[in-house]
């Protein structure tokens, strides 16, 4: 395998021994290089985003508020161009510029690599339970799995109190749900968890987390 900065021409990650069927995934192939500052990518490493956290994404969310796309952020985080390209940026440990100057095509390869990450389905955890795609170390505990069903029992006064931790972060929105933030904060009082059990979990469960939460068979 010939040596080099990750992504550069030569760099063969597919052949990589121990990688996970996710990160080949977000491994981008291309066939004509990608030219940043100079320098020639034959594909766009996205493989770090088993390595980014629910707090990842809450401040990515809040990068992009004043961006000019805060109607779609706020009601919509993953269909957000500019949410697409700060977590692409720090999966990939470039900057976001790297990602904004991309041809549509590549751009939206990527986009479609970043989005199936966020895509989640709450109502297929069994019985409120969101298994884990591998055991995550919460102060020196191994969690597998996460019961939520306490969301049932939650009331207005948790949703007020919820709503309040995304106020923290200096942004609002009509529509709470989409903040990833507050999906913690209501994980955090249904369970019984701090908000940094869920804020601290890898972006692959979180999301499972997030979307149970939001699940509407809740509210049935």
């Amino acid at each position: 395998m010939i040596s080099g900065h990750p992504g550069s021409l030569g760099w063969l990650i597919f052949g990589k021994k121990g990688q996970t069927t996710m990160s080949k995934n977000l491994v981008i192939g291309l066939k004509k290089p990608y030219l940043f500052e100079d320098e020639e990518y034959a594909a766009i490493d996205l493989s770090g985003m088993e390595n980014l956290t629910m707090q990842d994404a809450i401040e990515a969310q809040k990068n992009v508020v004043g961006t000019g796309e805060d109607s779609v952020i706020l009601y919509a985080p993953e269909a957000s161009q500019a949410f697409i390209d700060e977590i692409a940026a720090m999966a990939a440990k470039q900057p976001v510029e790297f990602f904004n100057g991309m041809p549509i095509g590549l751009s939206d390869k990527v986009r479609t690599a970043v989005q199936g990450v966020f895509s989640a389905d709450g109502n297929k955890a069994k019985d409120r339970v969101v298994t884990l795609d591998k055991p995550y170390t919460y102060d020196g505990k191994a969690v597998s799995v996460i019961d939520l069903s306490g969301v049932e029992e939650l009331t207005s006064k948790d949703v007020s109190a919820a709503e309040n931790e995304v106020l923290k972060t200096g942004i609002y929105s009509a529509n709470m749900k989409n903040f990833f933030v507050y999906s913690c904060a209501l994980a955090s009082r249904a369970t019984g968890n701090p908000i940094e059990f869920f804020t601290k979990m890898p972006l692959v469960d979180a999301v499972k987390v997030r979307s149970t939460v939001n699940s509407a068979s809740f509210f049935e």
